[in-house]
C-alpha cells in the first residue's frame, strides 16, 4: 500500500493558472510553548496523513463501506462541482526515478521494434538495448543486442529524442546499461536535455493508460468500487487540471504516485505488475469521467486522510468541514496516529544552525482534535528566533501536538528569606504552558492558612506571585500585616486540563516590629470583690496572625470586652494559653503601663499547647500587658471574672483546704464531648445558694490524645478552655469557675481523658460581707531556688508571701508557682500554709523535660509564710505572688 503524502513544512507559494488563491490566516489561540526536552525528542499524538485538502482516501472507503456511491462520495469531497468528460486525451508525466539523468538504457517490451528518432523524425528500428548519453542539447544512443554486450550500433541526435514500440505498447528503461531488469512504461520515453550531462526523462500516453498504474497506487486495489471509482475520477480530473493549466505531471506524492506498468526483465516480458484487474474496472466504470467548476476542469486534491476534517485551500470548493467518513475503515492507522519529533529535525529550520531552546505553537486552524492543524509555529533559538508555516517536520501532516508534559513551574527564585513587618516577598518563576496558579501562605507554627491568591500565566512568561505580609478575613479593626514568625509559601499551576504543576515551596521569616509605646501606668486598686463571667475569649493571635517574637510586648484591653465593665475594676482574672511556640521560654503578665516584673505566669515548649489562669490588676488604657522572652509564640487570653471595687455587686472570697470534688478515675474516663456536672457545694458541705462562684484546680491525667477540658457554670459550651490535654502527661490548671445550683460543668474535647476537680476556695453570693476581698499588686518573685539546692524527693521549702506589697494581715495570697528541671519523669508540688499539716492535693503536675507553672491561692500561714512540697526526684521550685486577700 503506498497512500498519497502530500507533506508540506512551509506555505510554497503557487500561481495557479485561472484560479484565484484564498490566503488562510492562522487561527487565534493561546500559545502552546514547548521547551526542547533533555530526552531530544517529542513524543506527539497527530491526525492526518497529507493535506487534508479534496478527498480524504480513507475517508472513500469508509464512506463505501457504508453504501456511498462514487458520485456521492465526490459530490460531498468537492462541493459544488459536477460531472463532466473528455476522451482520447494524452498526458506527460516527469520520471522522477530517472530525472534527472546522466545514462539510461532503454528496451522494447517482448522484443518489439522500436520507433525512435527526434520528435516527428523517428524511424523503425531493430529490438536491442539503447544507452542514452548526453552532452549539452546533443544525445548519443548506443545499442547492444545483450546485457553488457558489445556494441553494435551508435546514433546522435540532437534535442528531444523519442522512444515508442509499435502499437504504444511501451518501452522499458533502466539506469544502467548493466541493469537486467527494468521498468515497463506504457505510451512512448522521451530523453530531454537539461544542461550538460544532465537530461530529463518524460512518459507520455493516454490518460486512462496512465491512471491504470495511478489508482492502485493511491487507493489499494483491495477497496471498495466506490471508492475506487472515486479515485479514478480525482486521479483523472487532478491530471487533466495539470495539462489545462500548462504543468507536467510528475511520478511522486507530489503530484500522484505513477510506476508505470510495472517490471520486466531484460527478454522484455512482465515479471511484476503496478496495475490491478480491480482498479481497471473502476477506471474503465467512470471512463472519461472528471469534475468541474463552472464549466472547467477542477482542482482535485486528495490525501491519505484528512483525520476527520476537511482542510480549507485555494478553490472554492476545498472548504473546512467535518468528515463523517474518514477514521470509520477498518485498517486506518493514519487518521490517528503517535510518532516522535526529533529536537534535531525541528532545529533545522533555525537561523544559521543555532540550538533550539523552545518551540512555540501561535496558530492552529481551530478544526477538530487538538486544535486543529497547526498553521504557524515560532522557533526560538540560540541564533534567533524562526517562523515556520504549516510545519509538518517530516511527520505525516501539521496536524500534531506534542504530549503535554505535567506543567512546570520552572527556575524558581525567591526575593527573600527574611522580610521586615509589613515587607513583601516575591515567588517568581517560568510557567511552561499557560496556567492558572495559586500561592497559599501558611503559619508554621499553628498550620493555619494566613493567605490564598490566585492568578493566571501566560505560557513562557515568567512571573511573580507576590505576598505583601497580609492576611485573609482581616477586619477594619484587625492589625494590617502579619505578625512574626516563620511562614510557609506554596505555589502550584494548573493547567487547562486540570493538571498540576510541580509545587515550588520556601519559608520566610518575619521580622518582630518594634513594640508600641506603654500606656501611662495607673495606681492599682485594692479591696475588691469578684464577679465571675461565662468565659470568653479577648485575644486568639492565631486568627490574626499575630505572634510575640523574642522579648517583645502587646497590651491586650479588658476593660470593657467580654463582659467586663469599663470602669469599677481593679483586676480580671485571666486564662493565658500559648500555642505554636517555637523555642522553650516564657510569659508574664502585669498591669499595662508599670514596669515589666521579672515574674512570669507561664512556660512555653514547642509543640506544646500551654495554660495558666493569671489574675491581674488593670493598668493603664484599661488593658493589661503580656511579654515573649524568647522565640516567637501565639497566645489565647480568656477572661474567667473581675473584680471591682463596687462590693455591693461582688462577692467576698474564702478560702478552704484542698476539697477533691470529683475524680473520673473511680469511674470511667471522659469521653470527647461528654460533661461531668460537679457538685461542689456538696463537697464543700455548703447551700448550693451559698457559692457565686469557686477557685478550682483541674487536673487531666491519662488522655488518650490531644485536646482540652473546659471548666464553666452550665448551659452552652463557652469557646474557650481551662486546660490542655498532653499523652502521657498529667496537667493541672486553676480557674474561677461560675457555680450554678451548687454545680460546676467539666467538659472535654478532643480526646477522652480522666479529670480530677479540687475545690481550694470559693465566692459567695454577692453583697455578702462574709469573706476577704482582694488587691492585686506588681507581680514579684518570692522564692527561687535556682540561688542554691534543688528540693529534693518529697522535700519541702519555705517561703515568706507578706512583708512589701502584700500587708501582714493579708489572709492568703495569688501568684504562679513553677517547677523546674526535675529529675524524676514525673512529679506533683503542693503549696499550703506553713504551720499547718501538708494538704493532701497537688497544685502542679510536672513532667520531665518541660518547666511547668500553674497559678496558686494560697492562705498565709505562720510567720506571713507558705510551704512547697516535691513529690518525685528533685526539681528547683518558683513562687511569684501577683495579689492577696484579706
Amino acid at each position: 500500500m503506498n497512500l498519497l503524502r502530500r507533506l508540506t513544512a512551509t506555505v510554497v507559494a503557487a500561481v495557479l493558472t485561472g484560479v484565484a488563491l484564498v490566503a488562510v490566516a492562522p487561527a487565534a489561540l493561546a500559545a502552546e510553548v514547548y521547551p526542547a526536552p533533555a530526552s531530544g525528542s517529542w513524543t506527539v499524538d497527530g491526525r492526518a496523513f497529507g493535506h487534508g485538502r479534496g478527498m480524504s482516501q480513507w475517508g472513500a472507503q469508509g464512506a463505501a463501506l457504508q453504501g456511498r456511491t462514487a458520485a456521492e462520495i465526490l459530490a460531498f469531497y468537492y462541493p459544488g462541482t459536477t460531472t463532466g468528460s473528455i476522451a482520447g486525451e494524452y498526458v506527460k508525466a516527469t520520471l522522477a526515478a530517472f530525472a534527472p539523468s546522466d545514462t539510461v538504457t532503454v528496451w522494447s517490451p517482448a522484443n518489439r521494434s522500436i520507433r525512435m528518432g527526434e520528435l516527428n523524425k523517428e524511424v523503425v528500428l531493430p529490438p536491442g538495448r539503447w544507452t542514452i548519453t548526453v552532452a549539452g542539447q546533443d544525445i548519443t544512443a548506443v545499442k547492444r543486442d545483450v546485457v553488457n554486450g558489445p556494441i553494435v550500433d551508435r546514433r546522435s541526435y540532437r534535442g528531444v529524442l523519442r522512444l515508442e514500440s509499435q502499437n504504444e505498447v511501451g518501452m522499458i528503461i533502466a539506469k544502467n546499461q548493466s541493469d537486467t531488469t527494468g521498468r515497463w512504461y506504457r505510451g512512448d520515453l522521451r530523453i530531454e536535455p537539461t544542461s550538460g550531462a544532465a537530461f530529463n526523462v518524460t512518459n507520455s500516453l493516454p490518460i486512462e493508460d496512465y491512471l491504470r498504474s495511478v489508482v492502485p497506487r493511491e487507493s489499494p486495489a483491495s477497496w471498495q468500487p466506490a471508492a475506487l471509482q472515486a479515485q479514478a475520477v480525482a486521479a483523472r480530473s487532478y491530471a487533466w487540471w495539470k495539462v489545462r493549466n500548462g504543468q507536467v505531471l510528475c511520478d511522486t506524492t507530489s503530484c500522484q504516485v505513477y510506476y508505470g506498468r510495472g517490471v520486466a526483465n531484460a527478454a522484455g516480458a512482465l515479471t511484476t505488475s503496478y496495475e490491478d484487474a480491480r482498479t481497471d474496472a473502476a477506471i474503465a466504470a467512470t471512463g472519461g469521467q472528471i469534475r468541474l467548476w463552472n464549466g472547467a476542469v477542477a482542482f482535485t486534491e486528495f490525501s491519505s486522510s484528512n483525520g476527520g476534517w476537511t482542510a480549507a485551500g485555494s478553490v472554492p470548493y476545498q472548504v473546512a468541514k467535518a468528515d463523517p467518513w474518514t477514521g470509520t475503515a477498518p485498517g486506518d492507522t493514519v487518521t490517528s496516529w503517535t510518532a516522535e519529533l526529533s529536537v534535531a529535525r525541528v532545529a533545522q529550520s533555525c537561523p544559521a544552525n543555532g540550538t533550539l531552546r523552545t518551540m512555540v505553537v501561535t496558530g492552529r486552524t481551530g478544526n477538530g482534535p487538538l486544535g486543529g492543524r497547526i498553521s504557524q509555529v515560532r522557533l526560538e533559538c540560540s541564533t534567533g528566533n524562526a517562523t515556520v508555516n504549516t510545519p509538518a517536520f517530516g511527520l505525516r501532516s501539521s496536524w500534531w501536538q506534542p504530549r503535554a508534559t505535567a506543567p512546570v513551574l520552572g527556575s524558581p527564585a525567591v526575593s527573600a528569606a527574611t522580610i521586615d513587618h509589613g515587607g513583601q516577598v516575591s515567588v517568581g518563576v517560568t510557567p511552561n504552558v499557560a496556567m492558572s496558579w495559586t500561592l497559599t501562605v501558611v503559619d508554621r507554627s499553628t498550620n493555619r492558612q494566613v493567605l490564598r491568591t490566585t492568578g493566571s500565566a501566560q505560557a513562557g512568561v515568567r512571573f511573580n506571585a507576590t505576598w505583601f505580609g497580609t492576611y485573609d478575613g482581616r477586619a477594619a479593626s484587625d492589625p494590617q500585616f502579619v505578625g512574626p514568625g516563620s511562614y510557609a509559601l506554596t505555589l502550584v499551576g494548573t493547567d487547562a486540563a486540570g493538571r498540576t504543576s510541580n509545587v515550588v515551596t520556601t519559608t520566610v521569616a518575619v521580622r518582630q516590629p518594634a513594640d508600641a509605646a506603654p500606656p501611662a501606668a495607673v495606681p492599682l486598686v485594692g479591696d475588691g470583690g469578684y464577679v465571675p463571667l461565662t468565659p470568653a475569649r479577648l485575644v486568639d493571635t492565631r486568627t490574626t496572625f499575630q505572634a510575640l517574637g523574642s522579648g517583645a510586648r502587646a497590651e491586650v484591653p479588658v476593660l470593657g470586652r467580654g463582659g467586663v465593665p469599663t470602669s469599677g475594676v481593679t483586676a480580671v482574672v485571666l486564662n493565658v494559653t500559648a500555642v505554636g511556640t517555637s523555642v522553650a521560654g516564657h510569659l508574664r503578665v502585669w498591669p499595662a503601663g508599670s514596669a515589666m516584673p521579672n515574674a512570669s505566669v507561664l512556660n512555653t515548649s514547642p509543640g506544646r499547647t500551654q495554660a495558666s489562669q493569671v489574675t491581674v490588676g488593670v493598668g493603664g488604657a484599661g488593658a493589661v500587658s503580656v511579654f515573649n522572652a524568647i522565640g516567637t509564640t501565639h497566645y489565647l487570653v480568656d477572661v474567667l471574672g473581675y473584680y471591682t471595687s463596687s462590693t455591693a455587686t461582688s462577692a467576698r472570697y474564702v478560702a478552704v483546704d484542698p476539697v477533691r470534688a470529683m475524680d473520673s478515675r473511680t469511674a470511667a474516663a471522659i469521653a470527647p464531648g461528654a460533661t461531668r456536672s460537679v457538685d461542689v457545694a456538696a463537697a464543700l458541705g455548703l447551700p448550693a445558694s451559698s457559692l457565686s462562684a469557686v477557685t478550682v484546680n483541674v487536673t487531666t491525667t491519662r488522655a488518650t490524645g490531644n485536646g482540652y477540658v473546659v471548666a464553666y457554670g452550665s448551659g452552652a459550651l463557652p469557646s474557650t478552655s481551662t486546660v490542655n490535654l498532653v499523652p502521657g502527661a498529667d496537667i493541672a490548671n486553676r480557674a474561677v469557675v461560675p457555680v450554678v445550683d451548687g454545680r460546676i460543668t467539666v467538659a472535654v474535647q478532643g480526646s477522652s481523658s480522666h479529670v480530677v476537680v479540687d475545690v481550694v476556695g470559693w465566692y459567695g453570693t454577692r453583697g455578702a460581707t462574709t469573706g476577704a476581698l482582694f488587691t492585686p499588686v506588681q507581680p514579684a518573685r518570692v522564692l527561687d531556688t535556682r540561688a542554691g539546692a534543688p528540693v529534693g524527693p518529697t522535700g519541702q521549702v519555705q517561703a515568706t508571701v507578706t512583708g512589701g506589697a502584700v500587708p501582714v494581715d493579708a489572709t492568703a495570697v495569688v501568684g504562679t508557682v513553677t517547677a523546674v528541671d526535675h529529675t524524676a519523669p514525673w512529679t506533683h508540688v503542693r503549696v499550703w500554709p506553713a504551720g499547718r499539716p501538708l494538704t493532701g492535693t497537688s497544685d502542679l503536675n510536672a513532667t520531665r523535660g518541660f518547666t511547668q507553672a500553674n497559678a496558686v491561692v494560697v492562705r498565709v500561714g505562720d510567720g506571713g509564710a507558705v510551704r512547697l512540697y516535691n513529690d518525685q526526684g528533685t526539681t528547683h521550685l518558683l513562687l511569684d505572688v501577683a495579689g492577696y486577700f484579706r
